[in-house]
């Protein structure tokens, strides 16, 4: 075991050594550790399957009628075993369901997550049960249980409990083995459905302690410490006992639901749970220090992400033949970008670090993000250009918790670059992308920036990554109720980048006039359809065509009823609730800017002149400008979003700004002759 002892402090290497603590602990401690250990796994078995006659009556949750099942038991218990290599973590689950309606699937079916890279984590013993009553049980069948490889780290168990009908009790348990101790993975005590009793217990030896971390649950928590007598000694004073055991629970009752809401980060961001990281250790245990430095430290000699980019000689060399063509270092960078997001093939995996070779990417064979990133960066450095990854944590897994070290807040890399005092982030895995533009699970608020000699927390604000498109449109509106005319489509950030994708795949230029602007008009005649900009990068991606829309107006004896915001309209809004529990997480900044010139019919006019108008909030605005010229009305609606995050205290306000959207989008001008 790499460690340093101070006389105060310990520093952990990434993976405790078993072989250090057999020479700490006596033989007399070994026999009880594993005692205890029996004792536990026989407790929890005679708890598996004891259902309570007054689960079976129950037909709802008083405290939440509408819940369509509970978990009425989620328990955990923690021990401890030690093999030739390792200190290993037995975390044994048990959690019991009881369903009131079982239309709703997820009541019924089961997914257990596990880190099966470098073996991390194993999970064994699944069981499962369906009581029907107190006599009726439908037992899981192995067979049912399926592994499902979610990426380069991580797989999932998933498993359908069998027979479940309103009113069934489902009962499961299982058992995962861990080798990194330095924390446990989180106990979520909330989730989409109350929860009744949750309850996590940890059996300590005597050489380490955890510190629990409680996280957005505001009540205290049941906290208990007991002592186990183990030993088999006899008990006469003159015999030396062992230490007893320590066992720590903590425990919470009758924890309400977390909803989900329209635009949010992740769930788990919410959820509340318990965090546990590893704070004492040794015999006799001393303090640990648990830091970022410690964490980096160990990423840099553990995963080795900076060495993986420095060994991609391949793509260093390419990164300075490209540089040779190009004065400045914003043009080699754009170079050296679309070369790598040309050559390189997306497996779909992200990943903060990868072992797989430039060599592999560049010949253009399924990598994952971190390896076609890390080629990215070795060939701008190549290039002259200072490139980094950026360690992230994807949307849905959550924003990371800076104040919680741990390696297993990541799940995806970006580069980072800076270049004439712009700051640029990089993921050359997002196909017709450029610099600055990522993908929007990957846009999520705080990254971890990897340098040489040092690291530092970064804000993640690329610029180019947003919902960028202006529309002009003339038109004609005629008797008969078409309108007819031409439009103009000028698209930035991710519009643009759906474009390309579209025109690589070889969909028609008039088919992506369809898609990206008259988007569920079903009749729309197009007609001299042209795209321009593909290959211009700095520049936005522009459609034009000549358009006509039959019977767009009602017409009526007296004229005609017409839909002024003919295209970016907003039908219905994405919140539903006049409150809101969770802050707003948009997908990334908007701006949508359109512009209508509409010409009438002879003698037609408009009834009633709408007013220009101005809504204005903290991170937003809403423009409306009216001019109205004998038959010819022209309009704009500016609509810019300049953040993503809102809190819970501007939601009323964002909700009459998209209200207000949505009211224009559904409005009708009559137009009278």
């Amino acid at each position: 075991m790499a460690s340093v002892i101070d006389g105060k402090k310990i520093i952990l290497s990434y993976r405790l050594s078993a072989f250090m603590i057999k020479r700490l602990v006596v033989l007399t401690f070994c026999s009880a550790f594993i005692c205890c250990s029996v004792v536990a796994q026989s407790l929890t078995e005679s708890n598996f399957g004891t259902v309570p006659d007054s689960l079976f009556a129950d037909d709802q949750y008083p405290a939440d009628p509408n819940a369509p099942f509970i978990y009425s038991l989620k328990k955990l218990d923690v021990s401890f075993e030690e093999d030739e290599q390792s200190i290993i973590a037995v975390l044994k689950y048990h959690v019991r369901v009881k369903v009131f309606d079982s239309s709703v699937k997820e009541a019924a079916v089961v997914g257990i997550p596990y880190y099966f890279d470098n073996n991390i984590e194993q999970v064994s013993n699944i069981k499962g049960v369906t009581h029907q009553n107190g006599q009726v049980k439908v037992p899981l069948s192995p067979d049912r249980i399926r592994t499902i490889n979610i990426n380069s780290r991580y797989n999932l168990k998933e498993f359908t409990m069998p027979a479940v009908r309103d009113g069934s009790v489902i009962e499961y348990r299982y058992t995962v083995r861990r080798r990194y101790i330095e924390e446990l993975p989180d106990f979520y005590l909330a989730h989409q459905v109350p929860t009744s009793l949750a309850k996590v217990s940890i059996t300590y030896p005597r050489y380490l302690r955890y510190k629990a971390v409680p996280e957005n649950f505001s009540r205290p928590l049941n906290h208990t410490i007991t002592q186990i007598d183990s030993s088999d000694v006899p008990k006469i004073f003159t015999y030396p006992q062992p230490d007893p055991l320590i066992r720590e629970s903590w425990s919470a009752a009758n924890i309400p639901a977390v909803t989900e809401e329209a635009y949010i980060s992740s769930l788990d961001d919410y959820r509340s749970k318990i965090k546990f990281q590893l704070s004492e250790f040794g015999i006799p245990r001393q303090t640990l220090e648990t830091s970022w430095d410690f964490i980096v430290a160990e990423i840099r000699r553990k995963q080795q992400i900076l060495a993986k980019i420095d060994a991609n000689n391949e793509a260093e060399k390419i990164g300075r033949e490209i540089s040779a063509s190009f004065e400045s270092k914003e043009a080699v960078q754009d170079s050296i970008f679309r070369y790598v997001n040309e050559k390189a093939s997306f497996s779909g995996s992200e990943a903060p670090f990868s072992t797989v070779a430039d060599q592999v990417v560049l010949r253009g064979e399924p990598s994952d993000q971190a390896a076609i990133n890390q080629t990215l960066a070795a060939m701008l450095s190549g290039a002259g250009i200072e490139a980094h990854p950026v360690l992230i944590s994807t949307r849905k897994s959550g924003m990371i918790n800076t104040s919680f070290p741990s390696f297993f807040e990541f799940n995806g890399q970006l580069i980072h670059t800076e270049i004439g005092g712009k700051t640029y982030f990089m993921d050359a895995s997002f196909p017709y992308s450029q610099p600055n533009l990522i993908p929007v699970d990957t846009y999520n608020e705080t990254g971890l920036l990897l340098k040489p000699e040092s690291y530092a927390w970064v804000d993640v604000e690329p610029a180019k990554s947003t919902f960028a498109i202006q529309i002009d449109m003339d038109a004609t509106l005629q008797r008969n109720g078409t309108l007819a005319g031409t439009i103009t489509s000028a698209n930035g950030g991710y519009p643009a980048q759906q474009i390309r994708e579209q025109n690589a795949e070889g969909q028609p230029t008039s088919q992506i006039i369809k898609k990206s602007v008259f988007d569920g008009y079903t009749d729309v005649a197009i007609s001299g359809a042209t795209i321009s900009g593909l290959n211009n990068f700095d520049q936005p991606v522009t459609l034009s065509s000549d358009f006509s829309l039959d019977d767009y107006a009602a017409s009526f004896s007296n004229g005609l009823d017409f839909r002024p915001m003919v295209v970016g309209y907003l039908k219905t809004s994405p919140f539903s609730e006049n409150r809101r529990e969770l802050p707003v997480t948009l997908d990334a900044p908007e701006k949508l800017d359109l512009r209508y010139t509409i010409t009438l019919p002879q003698g037609y006019s408009i009834k009633q002149r709408p007013q220009n108008k101005i809504i204005k909030l903290p991170g937003a605005t809403f423009i409306e400008q009216y001019k109205v010229e004998g038959q010819k009305i022209t309009y704009e609606f500016h609509i810019e979003i300049f953040q993503k995050e809102f809190s819970t205290d501007l939601y009323p306000q964002l909700l009459n700004f998209y209200k207000r959207w949505v009211q224009l989008s559904n409005s009708r001008w009559i137009i009278e002759r």
